[in-house]
């Protein structure tokens, strides 16, 4: 992926919620990452307690304390953070005032997620220029983040056109920026693993924030091109617990073991046993994974085997435990805890 942006000629800001761990943020950084995006106040503060400071919270906060949580990190590295109402941007602003600090802040501009978001063109120019005038308030630029395209259509033509559809909300919104508010936009933010070699491509973006590259899962390996571009780290290890007829065995490997959020959407993309690629998983509860197999396979796994699972999402799934095993080869070279989980 690093190499892949410095071709494009665009900045590369990783989501460390794809991994939660600060070696692989370091090792995100010296690969020539320009910095990391998070999404909670707990992955910023894993990462700046361990010496990674250069952030970007692509979250809003509102309460007293989360302000202030933000405010202490701020002392300690730099962070910026993502804004979409004057309320909110009033709050950070006079808090910081109050401290002597002055905070770089994104506009979230609404491309057609229809998440938070700022909607685009005037309505993004005038917020980016009120903005502007709080004190303890810098305008650095705007994020636009196509998160509805990332894993909803496999083919990548269809998709690229989507992309730039949605885009175009955040191009309109960068002209309307400079030339309404006589403002300039620094950075311009957007784009994820599913689209990385669109949104990098795309006339006035500056960096993008893929995150699940690191790892990959089943869904994304469905995606043309990230599908095939990159490989999958992330695997679950069950054990067959039961047999209880012919075509079904019962793994220990549950809604508590593995996400399955993508069926919700109606998504193929479910947990994918790696041994018995033939086999359907499908969840039996908090602890119990149902595994229905081929009837002609001729190798069907027994009580005591271990099988290993491509998860259907790498990101809540990862969230489920409380670390991760590195193994190179036949050998585990490092156990490391998943921070702020």
């Amino acid at each position: 992926m690093a190499s892949y942006c410095r071709s494009a000629g665009c900045g590369l800001r990783p989501h460390v919620k794809a991994h939660k761990n600060p070696l692989i943020a370091r090792k995100q950084i010296d690969a020539g990452a320009v910095g990391l995006c998070c999404q909670t106040l707990e992955e910023a503060e894993a990462m700046i307690f361990n010496g990674i400071d250069k952030i970007l919270l692509t979250n809003m906060i509102a309460s007293e304390n989360a302000i202030t949580r933000f405010l202490n990190l701020r002392r300690n590295g730099e962070i910026m953070i993502t804004l979409d109402s004057i309320e909110g941007a009033q709050l950070l602003g006079s808090a910081a005032q109050k401290r002597g600090l002055t905070i770089e802040v994104l506009v979230e501009i609404n491309v057609g997620q229809n998440r938070t978001g700022v909607e685009p063109g005037e309505k993004a120019a005038r917020f980016a220029l009120a903005i502007s005038k709080i004190a303890g308030l810098k305008f650095r630029g705007l994020m636009g983040y196509e998160g509805h395209l990332q894993l909803s259509i496999p083919e990548f033509e269809k998709r690229k056109t989507e992309v730039h559809k949605t885009l175009s909300n955040l191009a309109i919104s960068l002209e309307a920026v400079r030339k309404e508010s006589g403002l300039d936009a620094d950075i311009v933010t957007s784009g994820g693993t599913g689209t990385y070699n669109i949104t990098a491509e795309y006339d006035g973006v500056t960096e993008i924030q893929p995150g699940s590259y690191v790892m990959m899962d089943h869904r994304y390996n469905l995606m043309q091109t990230c599908g095939t571009d990159f490989g999958n780290s992330l695997k679950v290890l069950s054990t067959v617990i039961s047999a209880p007829s012919e075509g079904r065995v019962v793994v220990d490997m549950g809604w508590k073991a593995c996400s399955v959020e993508y069926q919700i959407f109606g998504w193929d993309g479910m947990p994918r046993p790696v041994e018995f690629s033939e086999a359907k998983y499908s969840p039996g509860g908090d602890e119990h994974g149902i595994l229905n197999l081929d009837e002609k396979a001729v190798k069907k796994p027994r009580i005591g085997d271990r099988i290993t699972f491509l998860p259907s999402h790498c990101d809540t799934t990862l969230n489920l435990h409380n670390k991760f095993y590195g193994v190179r080869g036949d050998r585990v070279e490092v156990v490391c805890p998943i921070a702020r989980r």
